[in-house]
């Protein structure tokens, strides 16, 4: 696991705006467990199931969806025995039924899918991952940030990770790209963690407007 002090001193060194994030909301609870602990495929499902939710949607079709399996944690088998009608009565849309019955199916044929990403690079784990239907950039980026704990990750097509960008040093109007690379660069390279402190003010804000 990285060492978050010098993480700290990082961050605060080169962003006078993270010493009052990090003194907020503490240290990231990315950090708590290492790869080795994290059920891979679960994390990969919980990925595809937020695909275009809001967060509190996607946390109550998870929440069916371990209830009705009587499971913590989602598994290939899981997936493989349940019915398209099951999975819809806890939330899936058609399409995601789909994509994680797919997954499922893949991961049963192939056991170390999933695994064998631990020791790729990042840009290897988006090609190989991006090969599976219903796996787009986004899914693969979560991935590499929550599952594989890869600490330079930043998706700019997250809508709440650009609400925090916003929130924080644009007082809510919308970045140039130039601008938003100027932010994320001072964060290299540990770009995932100034996106978990930009998803905890997003997270902080009832709604944002963007001008």
């Amino acid at each position: 696991m990285c060492d978050w002090d010098k993480i700290k001193k990082h961050l605060t060194s080169n962003d006078k705006l993270m010493s009052g994030l990090i003194e907020m909301y503490g240290k990231p609870t990315i950090m708590q467990h290492s790869v080795p602990e994290i059920n891979l495929f679960d994390s990969l499902v919980n990925s595809i199931i937020s695909q275009q939710l809001s967060v509190v949607a996607a946390k109550n079709i998870k929440a069916r969806l371990y209830k009705f399996s009587e499971v913590e944690e989602f598994n290939p088998e899981m997936f493989v025995k349940l019915s398209d009608q099951d999975l819809r009565r806890c939330g899936l849309s058609k399409a995601k039924c789909d994509y994680t019955k797919g997954l499922a199916h893949e991961l049963k044929k192939s056991p170390e899918f999933l695994k064998a990403m631990i020791n790729q690079r990042d840009e290897k784990v988006i090609i190989n991952l991006t090969k599976v239907k219903g796996i787009g950039i986004w899914t693969a980026q979560m991935f590499l940030l929550f599952a594989l704990k890869r600490m330079d990750v930043f998706s700019a097509k997250d809508a709440g990770l650009m609400r925090g960008i916003r929130v924080t040093y644009f007082e809510g109007t919308l970045p140039s790209i130039d601008d938003l690379e100027k932010i994320t660069n001072r964060w290299k390279p540990y770009r995932s963690i100034g996106a978990w402190y930009m998803w905890q003010v997003a997270n902080a804000q009832p709604s944002i407007i963007v001008k």
